[in-house]
């Protein structure tokens, strides 16, 4: 009841504003699935909303970013979400923000591994790393001629909800409960201390993060007859770079996590990645091409590791590709093919997006998931029909 008090007061004083930024979009989205999995659905099916306020003030900003989904077979898809409600203090050479929001983090294309500031959605698409659910925090940052520094306290653990049993997205077993389980309280201050800057000389971005709390990664734990996510502690080490020079973007992505927790394996993990872009291929059309390698590397095996998190990207090899039409559509195809050197593990995805009439937007996707025998997942052909209309 206080955080509805809370929103409703916040939004009514970004709504009655002079100055208000808006944008948002309602559409529909459908997918057809191709599996082997007893009992669960072959499609699914949901209109979604989403909006976005920006107010202005004198010393700073005040913004919220919400969803609202609507599925037609899952109960448990029928929700509003706010991603973001933080008001935003500027200075002269800093800004405080406090409040909830989302931070993106990573140099990677496919899949960022320091991006560990936020919850992923479960209930929204599980695949969609861009995903999240908001983090209530405090961040001071301040900013220097080519860099800038934050502290930044997380201060809730979220649960992650999940979709109802007969949908493919929902992985785990039916005696998961939604409750989570941490090793310190669920109120227990995630901290980080993030760097960031980039070179004069040349076109390098680089970031360093220390982090002090609960890791993004969660195991399960038996309690009762039932099985709860366990938040645990961890102290991380993290960063990632992109270097450009000429036509070509490096990248790499690095991180050691200690944990704090008896059964969970200490770990590292690394990136590297290059894109070579082809520019005016033919006629005004760009192609970019993309290699990246994923590597999580658990110190003790017999404490939970990749397999147990159910990390896709353990040992990965990945190549894609990125077509830029350059029409006045914005037209694009994304797309690329992850193989676990390992095991052979796939994953196959190609996406294709594109604007229609200036407001409305189209997006068609085709995934392919061929995991392991002992993964938590299982074969899955999806495509899926996105469309909305934007304002």
């Amino acid at each position: 009841m206080k955080k509805i008090i809370i929103l409703s007061f916040v939004l009514s004083g970004i709504l009655l504003a002079q100055s208000l930024e808006y944008k948002g979009n309602i559409g529909f989205e459908s997918s057809l699935l191709e599996h082997d999995i007893v009992g669960k659905r072959d499609t699914q099916n949901a209109a979604r909303l989403e909006l976005e306020l920006k107010q202005t003030t004198a010393n700073g900003q005040l913004v919220f970013n919400g969803k609202a989904l609507y599925d037609k077979d899952d109960k448990d898809r029928r929700y509003v979400d706010v991603n973001d409600l933080y008001y935003k203090h500027n200075f002269d050479n800093s800004d405080l923000l406090i409040g909830r929001n989302t931070r993106f983090w990573g140099a990677m294309e496919f899949y960022n591994h320091t991006d560990a500031f936020n919850t992923k959605d479960l209930l929204d698409n599980p695949f969609d790393y861009d995903s999240k659910l908001g983090a209530w925090n405090v961040a001071y940052t301040q900013y220097f001629d080519n860099s800038e520094i934050s502290l930044i306290a997380k201060v809730h653990e979220e649960e992650q909800k999940v979709q109802d049993l007969e949908s493919v997205n929902n992985f785990f077993p039916p005696i998961y409960n939604e409750k989570l389980e941490t090793q310190k309280g669920k109120n227990r201050p995630t901290l980080y201390l993030k760097y960031s800057g980039s070179g004069e000389a040349t076109q390098i971005d680089y970031s360093f993060i220390y982090q002090n709390g609960y890791d993004e990664q969660r195991y399960l734990a038996p309690v009762g007859t039932e099985l709860h996510q366990y938040a645990y502690v961890v102290n991380k080490l993290m960063g990632y770079a992109t270097l450009v020079t000429d036509d070509t973007i490096y990248k790499t992505e690095l991180a050691y996590t200690k944990s704090d927790e008896e059964k969970v394996s200490d770990y590292a993990q690394i990136s590297l990645g290059v894109e070579h872009t082809l520019y005016g291929l033919w006629d005004k059309k760009d192609l970019g091409l993309l290699a990246e390698y994923y590597r999580y590397e658990a110190r003790d095996d017999s404490k939970f590791g990749a397999k147990d998190f159910g990390n896709l990207f353990a040992d990965d090899v990945t190549l894609g590709f990125r077509l830029s039409l350059n029409d006045g559509a914005d037209s694009e195809v994304l797309g690329g093919l992850a193989i676990d050197r390992k095991n052979k593990e796939k994953i196959l995805f190609v996406e294709y997006d594109t604007r229609l009439y200036d407001t409305y937007k189209l997006g068609l996707s085709y995934q392919h998931l061929s995991p392991q025998e002992d993964s938590r997942f299982q074969k899955l052909d999806r495509g899926m029909i996105e469309f909305g209309y934007y304002f």
